[in-house]
C-alpha cells in the first residue's frame, strides 16, 4: 500500500524501508539494495572487543579475536564460515 513517508514526504510502500532513512541511505551506498539488507548472511569481518560465546567451534569468543555475525543472531570466528 502506497502512502506518503514522514522520512521522506513522498509516497511509496510503507512495509519497504525509506531510501532517504539511514539504513536507506547506508545499504544503497554500499552497493547493496534494500531487500539484500534483510536477507541471513555474514557479516563483515570486525575485532571483538570483549568476551563471549560462538556459533561455529566452540572455542568462545576472546577480545581481539577476528569475528563476523553469522546471519542468524549470533557470532563466529573469521574463517569458521570457510569451512
Amino acid at each position: 500500500m502506497s502512502r506518503r513517508c514522514w522520512t521522506c514526504n513522498t509516497e511509496h510502500d510503507l512495509d519497504e524501508a525509506c531510501t532517504t532513512s539511514m539504513r536507506g541511505r547506508t545499504v544503497t551506498a554500499a552497493g547493496g539494495r534494500l531487500a539484500d539488507d534483510l536477507t541471513e548472511r555474514p557479516g563483515p569481518v570486525i575485532t571483538a572487543r570483549f568476551p563471549g560465546s560462538d556459533a561455529c567451534c566452540g572455542e568462545g569468543i576472546e577480545a581481539g579475536d577476528r569475528i563476523r555475525a553469522d546471519g542468524h543472531g549470533g557470532w563466529i570466528h573469521e574463517g569458521c564460515d570457510d569451512e
